[in-house]
C-alpha cells in the first residue's frame, strides 16, 4: 500500500452516492484501472475538473485492499470541444465505450491510450469529421488488437487487383474468389485502409474521405467488427 502517480484518460463515470464517483482509467503503464474520488461531485472540489469524462489527467492515488482512491489531480486537457457539439459528443462516448470494453483491467494499454488522445485530440480540434475519427480508431484498435489482416483475399492471399468484401463472412476476397454477397471495395477505402496500418501516433489521422467513401469504410468494418469482436455496445445503437 502507498501512493502513486497515474497519468490516463477518463473513459468512465459513475455517480456513488450524493457526493462520491468512480471512474475508470486508461492509465499509461497498468491499462484500465477504477478509481475512487470522494466528494468528486462537489462545486468546490479539487477532483471535480479531472474526473469528467473524457478528460486527460494526473492523478496522484492511494492503493488500499484491492482498490485505488484519488487525493489529488491535475488536469492536462478536458477535450472541451467534444461535449459542446453532439456529433463529437456521440463518437467520444463511442470510443470511450469501445475502449472500456476492449482494454482489459490491470494489463498496459499504451498503444491504445495514445490512439484515443490522439483521437480527441483530432475530434475536438475539428480537424476531421468525427464518423472518420471514429472509423481510423476502429481500425487501427482492430490491428493493435491481433483482429485485422491484411487486405488480402481470404482464399488464396492475393493482393493485386480489385478487392471485395463480404459482410456476412467478414472476409476480403479477389475478383477470382468474391463471393454472391460480396462488395467492390473503393480504391480510396483500400488506401485509407492501408495508411491506417502502415502509419502510427497523429499520423494515421492524416487523410480524409469522401462521403461515399466514409459510408462503406463504416459498412465495412461495423461487420468486420461484429463478426470477430462480438460486440454489442449501447453508444453505438444508440447513436447509430
Amino acid at each position: 500500500m502507498g501512493t502513486e502517480k497515474l497519468r490516463g484518460i477518463v473513459i468512465r463515470e459513475e455517480m456513488k452516492g450524493e457526493s462520491n464517483k468512480q471512474i475508470v482509467l486508461l492509465a499509461k503503464g497498468l491499462g484500465r484501472v477504477v478509481l475512487s474520488a470522494r466528494g468528486a461531485r462537489n462545486a468546490k472540489s479539487r477532483l471535480l475538473a479531472a474526473t469528467q469524462l473524457f478528460c486527460y489527467a494526473d492523478f496522484v492515488v492511494y492503493e488500499g485492499k484491492g482498490f485505488y482512491s484519488i487525493t489529488q489531480a491535475e488536469l492536462l486537457n478536458s477535450f472541451y470541444g467534444l461535449r459542446m457539439d453532439m456529433d463529437k459528443f456521440s463518437e467520444a462516448m463511442y470510443l470511450a465505450e469501445l475502449t472500456d470494453r476492449c482494454c482489459p483491467a490491470g494489463m498496459e494499454q499504451d498503444e491504445v491510450l495514445e490512439l484515443l488522445y490522439y483521437a480527441f485530440l483530432v475530434m475536438d480540434k475539428g480537424t476531421l469529421p468525427p464518423k472518420l475519427v471514429s472509423r481510423i480508431f476502429e481500425l487501427k484498435l482492430l490491428q493493435i488488437s491481433g483482429l485485422f489482416a491484411p487486405e488480402e483475399c481470404n482464399i488464396c492471399g492475393e493482393r493485386e487487383g480489385d478487392l471485395y468484401f463480404d459482410g456476412r463472412t467478414g472476409a476480403f476476397y479477389c475478383a477470382k474468389h468474391r463471393t454472391q454477397n460480396s462488395i467492390f471495395v473503393y480504391d480510396a477505402v483500400r488506401k485509407a485502409f492501408a495508411h491506417v496500418l502502415e502509419k502510427e501516433g497523429r499520423a494515421v489521422f492524416g487523410f480524409n474521405l469522401s462521403e461515399e467513401a466514409l459510408e462503406q469504410m463504416t459498412v465495412i468494418l461495423r461487420s468486420y467488427m461484429d463478426i470477430h469482436m462480438d460486440l454489442r455496445l449501447k453508444t453505438r445503437d444508440f447513436f447509430a
